[in-house]
Parts: structure tokens; C-alpha cells; sequence
């Protein structure tokens, strides 16, 4: 890699270390429906703001776009989103660790299902890397931060790791079909509908513009997304995008561990890089 590629993979490292990092006063001072709200109505700024440049990704073939069954699969993760969000928040109101090491299950879990049902054809040492992150996961919970999870915020662990686990094959189906503006303009619609059904008061939008934490959360979440995105298409192989996305994971374990006093340095270091390890092959490796 060139010093330019590293240089934007340090970017985004520090764009999804920051990520639970800033959330994290969201999820302890406002109700978990607040964060997807405030996360979807600045990603639709944003994507207002793109829309002059990048808008003709999506009028170039509009009618095969909105008539293609693949903006279903957008609608879907869309709808979701609001709930991954919110339960999400659930998690990292009582462990910020907790909530970025799922990442790693969901990215395993992802994994098998492409290979299961659309012929990805994992090899061996993958397969046994998913098994690996079973197995890290259920030491997770009883030996890592995870164990002093409430049961509320447990069942909320599960049901992000899942959602977040069909993310993997719901961009892999829709953003080769509809294209990738398309798959994120569609998907924060949805969010920010799903927001307005959970009845988001005209006071929760006054806080998403006024509050400071809440609008620099919503702001660097709208902007990281972009940076990934166009890291993937432009500048680093997706693969090793993948690679500093989780490399954050341990970032964000240690400042937790240092910050709220999420179980000790050496336990959040040592959960962090048995990921991180497991996590690389199955990035890496071809087949």
C-alpha cells in the first residue's frame, strides 16, 4: 500500500472508533428511538448535499432502479436499521465494548450465510474461524464485559448481532443491482420513516440540530459512511477496508476499558486481538 492508502485506512479506523465513542452520551442521556433518528436525518442532509454529483448514479437508470426488486432488499435493511440502531444504543448504554465486539460475530455469521445460500464457497481455515468467533463470543459473555450485561441488554446483543449479520448479504444482493447511492439513499428514507412511525417529537428534532453531542454524533456518522463508501470504490480493495473497520474494534475495547472502566486493560487487549485474529483470514484469504 501507499503512505495515501494508509493514510485513509488510519481515517477509517478513527471514523468507526468514533463512532460508539460519540454515541455513547446518546445512549445514556436520550431514549434508544433518538439515535437512528438523529443518525438517518443527517445522512439525508448529506446525501441532499452529494445529490448535485453523485444524484445521476441513481436519474441515469431511474426507472430500472425503482422498478428493480433488489430496492426491497433496501427497504429492508432500512427498516432494520432503526431497530439495530436503537437496540445497539441498549448495549453501549451499559457496555461500549460489548457493542462493537458483536461486530465481529455478526461479520462471521454474514459470512456463513453467503456461503450457505449464494455459493460464496468459504474454505476450510474460514469455516473454522466462524466456529472460532462461536466460541469467542460465548467467552465473551461469561470471561469479557459482555457478563455484566442486564438481560434486556443481552437480548439486545443477540438481536444486533443478527441483523447486523444480514447486512453482509443484503449489500452483497442490492449494491451490484441498484448501485451503492442508490442502496444508502433508499435504506435512510426508510430509517428516517420508521423513525417518524415511533413517534419522534418536534423537541427530538430541535436536539438533533441544537444539542452538540447529538449533532456531532449524527455529523461524523453521515460523513464516516461517505468516506467508507468511497474508500471501498475508489481508493483501498473492500477487503482491507474491512481490516481497519475492525482493527477499531480493539481501539474502541481499550478507551472503554480506560474511560468506563469496562473489565481491565488486559482483558479488553486480549478479546480484541483473539478477534482481530480470527477476523483476518476470513477478510484475506481467497476461497
Amino acid at each position: 500500500m501507499t503512505l495515501f492508502q494508509v493514510f485513509i485506512g488510519f481515517l477509517l479506523l478513527l471514523s468507526w472508533a468514533g463512532r460508539p465513542i460519540l454515541y455513547r452520551p446518546a445512549a445514556k442521556y436520550f431514549p434508544p428511538k433518538m439515535s437512528p433518528a438523529f443518525t438517518s436525518s443527517w445522512l439525508l442532509l448529506v446525501l441532499f448535499l452529494t445529490f448535485p454529483v453523485l444524484g445521476h448514479l441513481i436519474y441515469d437508470d431511474l426507472k430500472g432502479t425503482l422498478l428493480s426488486p433488489f430496492v426491497l432488499i433496501s427497504v429492508y435493511k432500512g427498516a432494520t436499521l432503526f431497530y439495530m440502531i436503537a437496540l445497539q444504543q441498549v448495549v453501549n448504554k451499559e457496555s461500549t465494548s460489548s457493542s462493537v465486539f458483536l461486530s465481529f460475530i455478526a461479520l462471521a455469521l454474514g459470512a456463513l450465510a453467503n456461503n450457505v445460500f449464494f455459493g460464496e464457497g468459504l474454505g476450510y481455515i474460514k469455516v473454522l474461524c466462524i466456529l472460532g468467533f462461536g466460541v469467542l463470543g460465548g467467552v465473551f459473555l461469561i470471561k469479557g464485559d459482555a457478563k455484566r450485561l442486564s438481560k434486556k441488554a443481552i437480548i439486545a446483543f443477540f438481536c444486533v448481532t443478527l441483523i447486523m449479520a444480514s447486512y453482509t448479504v443484503s449489500d452483497h444482493l442490492a449494491i451490484p443491482q441498484i448501485g451503492w447511492y442508490a442502496h444508502l439513499l433508499v435504506s435512510s428514507v426508510i430509517m428516517f420513516a420508521v423513525s417518524l412511525l415511533h413517534g419522534i417529537s418536534k423537541q427530538d428534532f430541535k436536539n438533533m440540530v441544537l444539542n452538540k453531542g447529538i449533532a456531532l454524533a449524527g455529523m461524523f456518522y453521515a460523513t464516516s459512511e461517505f468516506l467508507v463508501i468511497y474508500a471501498s470504490i475508489n481508493i483501498l480493495p473492500v477487503s482491507i477496508v474491512a481490516v481497519f473497520l475492525r482493527l477499531s474494534v480493539p481501539v474502541v475495547m481499550i478507551y472503554s476499558a480506560v474511560r468506563y472502566h469496562e473489565q481491565s486493560l488486559k482483558n479488553q487487549i486480549i478479546f480484541g486481538i483473539c478477534a482481530i485474529l480470527l477476523a483476518l483470514p476470513i477478510i484475506l484469504i481467497k476461497g
